[in-house]
């Protein structure tokens, strides 16, 4: 056989095996395209809170970027951020934040600004309604 041959022999299947698999090779989930004609879903912002106890009081701590429409969750407890507010307590001025908790009820907690490890996590808020422009919210991409 003659080396011209003994190349063509082998260059022609090895030519139809890379060609049949480039579409393998090249068919990546691109998490960065942008899928269109799907619903997108926007939900509350929901990040963990903790207890710590500050003047002998407690104080939940909070995430810095704490805003109005957040979801906290505190020891299986989901409340939603209505306001925040400075009050003074026992001569000493602390933030306050106005939440409401599922069953409607209301209450002023005090709180403490503090980027932790645990409280940066993104949580799966509750889903807003697609008329609620306002409220900071996530928007989670649907999946293919």
């Amino acid at each position: 056989m003659k080396r011209r041959n003994f190349f063509a022999a082998l260059a022609v299947p090895l030519g139809a095996v890379l060609a049949t698999q480039a579409s393998v090779v090249f068919a990546y989930d691109n998490p960065r395209r942008r899928v269109r004609n799907r619903l997108r879903v926007r939900r509350r912002i929901r990040r963990h809170a903790f207890t710590r106890i500050r003047f002998s009081r407690p104080f939940w701590v909070v995430p810095i970027g704490l805003a109005v429409g957040w979801e906290l969750t505190h020891d299986q407890r989901v409340v939603v951020v209505r306001e925040t507010r400075m009050v003074e307590k026992d001569g000493v001025t602390s933030e306050v934040a106005v939440v409401q908790d599922a069953g409607g009820k209301t209450e002023q907690i005090e709180i403490t600004r503090e980027d932790t490890a645990d409280n940066r996590k993104d949580l799966a808020g509750s889903v807003l309604d697609d008329a609620d422009t306002t409220t900071p919210a996530l928007e989670d991409e649907p999946r293919t």
